[in-house]
Parts: structure tokens; sequence; C-alpha cells
């Protein structure tokens, strides 16, 4: 079972995870454990490294997502990071917003494809007109990221 981190005010002595505000109003959460890190081949053979770099391309992913949310002006109730098997990332009616662990691996202009499309969800529930003005908006060039899981 993976473990959440949530990056707030306190900290937690588990794995290091520390837990706090986002500066934005919104808590950000990270899945680290089993699965989140590169799968368990990875972390048999390298032990405490794998939980490491998780944890730091978690924390770009994170970095990212504050500033999206400041460039969008929006503010996710919560952010998670967690594995996912056949999408990228979602938003959900509440304001969570679900990123895959392994977008941390993708070029950063993917990432920000990702990270800009599940916040707009924020402001615009569906992929109608509105949606997809908004999208090419802030990345003209979303038309030609292969999404491709």
């Amino acid at each position: 079972m993976p473990v959440q981190q949530h990056l707030d005010t306190a900290h937690f002595g588990r794995q290091g995870v520390d837990s706090g505000e986002d500066g934005s109003g919104g808590r950000v959460a990270a899945a680290v454990g089993q699965g989140g890190l590169g799968g368990g081949e990875a972390r048999d053979h390298v032990g405490g490294d794998a939980v490491f770099e998780a944890q730091r391309g978690t924390g770009r992913l994170l970095r990212r997502v504050r500033a999206w949310a400041r460039r969008l002006e929006v503010r996710p109730r919560l952010v998670r990071i967690r594995p996912m098997t056949r999408k990228w990332g979602s938003c959900s009616s509440r304001g969570i917003v679900t990123l895959a662990a392994d977008l941390a691996e993708r070029p950063p202009a993917f990432q920000d494809f990702v990270i800009a499309h599940e916040l707009l969800h924020l402001r615009v529930p569906n992929h109608g007109r509105l949606f997809k003005a908004l999208l090419s908006a802030h990345l003209p060039a979303w038309k030609s990221c292969d999404l491709t899981r």
C-alpha cells in the first residue's frame, strides 16, 4: 500500500514524508510506495534509491502544478500523484486532481500539457469549445502531444 504524502505544515516521520499547505489554499499529496516507484524490480535492485528518485520526481511535478495553478488562477482542493495505468491524469468534480506518478519521467512539455489540461477542468468540466480554446491559449501546440499510454 502506498504511503500518501501531504505537503502541509506538519512533518510525518514515516519515510521522511512532509505535510503542508501548498501556498494557494489547496493541499498537495503524492503516493509514494509500491507501484509509484518505477516498479517492484527497481526497488528490489536499488533499495532506498528508488524511493529517493521517486520523491524527487514527485517534487518536480508538484512545483509544476503550483506554477500552472497560479498561471491559470485555479485552486485545486487536493493534488495527488499516484500510480495510474490507463491515463495520465484526472480531475474530480470535487476539485481533486490526480496525476500519474510516471508523468515525472515524460518530457516537460508533455507534463505541462497534462497538468494544464487537468487544472483547466477546475474551470471547465468538459472538453467543449471553451475548454479547447483555453488550452490553446495557454499551450498552442497541445494538439501535437502524443497521449498514448
